[in-house]
């Protein structure tokens, strides 16, 4: 049983909605807790408790910061938070989600492993507040970072980076014993179309039903279904999923046409580890198996 905790700017996209649903349902995952980042926290916490509940689980969850350690020039908000009203949730005020995180990790030494899968600024504050914290974790995963060839349309779809540049730089600097990213061009692979989204993620429970009430607006809009977040906590789980490569990471915080831009250089004694590659079956059967009950050794 691995003990995990989630930072996360669930609401929009629907990817981090699956995420939380495959880490309520995967049977070796004991989810201590979630944090909230990014535009409206509290309703970003809301939408997570509704999903916890229609998974019949109550997790502590505390809406985190909506500031960011370098400026940006966007505000986003959780457009998916409209299916509140359709949904039993708790309501929420901003907190200290870098403290929250903190105590939970000095009470479990060693034996947390966090996810991020939003932009980096709880993480990199927990880091920057905490000197320790980064030491104590078991493993990071985060979803973050692009390191493909082509240039991209421009800086913003690299979000998780973009959106705090600075602590995207913080986090990727960050010594622990596990510190693996899943970048943009290894989730990229990972789509389907928004049609067949429910082919592969069947609604049949009331957990998968929320998810996809809270995600249909991004769905509609974007016409696909990446499964960015899902890759995070998948590969916590099952390490093999990906082919990843050790070195160190840096992050432009200055250059406005590249802000947020991430450069890899292969290094053996490198702090991250960077997904190269992901076994795209492998993943959706896990993926799928999961969210539908199936056992872990038929996941294999």
């Amino acid at each position: 049983m691995e003990k995990v905790l989630l930072d996360t700017d669930i609401g929009g996209d629907i990817d981090d909605a699956i995420c939380l649903a495959y880490l309520l349902k995967e049977p070796r995952c004991r989810l201590m807790g979630i944090t909230t980042v990014c535009g409206q926290p509290e309703k970003r916490a809301a939408v997570a408790d509704a999903i916890c509940r229609a998974a019949g689980k109550q997790i502590p969850i505390v809406a985190g910061l909506d500031t960011t350690l370098q400026p940006i020039p966007v505000y986003p908000t959780p457009d998916g938070a409209e299916a509140l009203k359709l949904w039993p949730h708790s309501t929420y005020e901003k907190a200290d989600a870098p403290a929250f995180l903190y105590r939970k990790i000095r009470e479990n030494p060693h034996e947390i492993l966090l996810i991020g899968i939003g932009n980096m600024t709880n993480i990199a504050t927990l880091f920057t507040t905490y000197p320790d914290a980064a030491g104590l974790l078991k493993g990071l995963y985060v979803m973050n970072g692009y390191f493909g060839e082509e240039a991209l349309p421009d800086p913003y779809y690299n979000w998780n980076s973009w959106a705090d540049p600075l602590a995207s730089k913080i986090v990727f600097s960050a010594r622990t014993a596990i510190h693996r990213a899943v970048p943009l061009e290894v989730t990229d692979q990972l789509t389907v179309e928004a049609g067949h989204a429910e082919m592969l993620l069947k609604p049949d429970s009331d957990l998968m039903r929320a998810v996809f009430s809270f995600g249909n607006a991004w769905l509609q809009q974007s016409e696909k279904l990446t499964l960015h977040d899902p890759l995070a906590a998948v590969c916590a789980f099952y390490p093999d999923i990906c082919r990843f490569v050790r070195g160190q990471v840096q992050v432009e915080t200055r250059q406005k046409c590249r802000m947020g831009a991430t450069t890899f250089y292969p290094a053996p004694d490198g702090n991250v580890e960077i997904a190269k590659s992901v076994d795209r079956e492998r993943f959706y059967r896990i993926l799928s198996g999961t969210l539908s009950g199936i056992s872990h050794s038929e996941n294999k």
